[in-house]
């Protein structure tokens, strides 16, 4: 499932739609990334059922932009 500039495409599935993604990094990784964001979404779909999925798409990239900020903040604190 290579390209020609070197990315691999693996198609990955998020809420039952499924996405077509292209990267140089693993497949494996971006598996990872697809069922990483998929259990955020379902969990806030469960505890939200009426909100539009892309209010819940929304929140679901504020919650992940948030651990991924407090994670880069202690790691630099580790680094003191």
């Amino acid at each position: 499932m290579s390209a020609a500039d070197g990315k691999k495409r693996v198609v990955i599935e998020i809420l039952g739609e499924e996405f077509v993604i292209r990267s140089s990094s693993s497949v494996e990784h971006m598996e990872e990334v697809g069922r990483y964001v998929d259990e955020i979404m379902k969990e806030l779909n469960e505890k939200h059922p009426h909100m539009s999925i892309y209010k819940t798409a929304i929140l679901a990239s504020l919650n992940i932009a948030s651990d991924l900020l407090l994670s880069q903040k202690q790691g630099k604190r580790r680094k003191r």
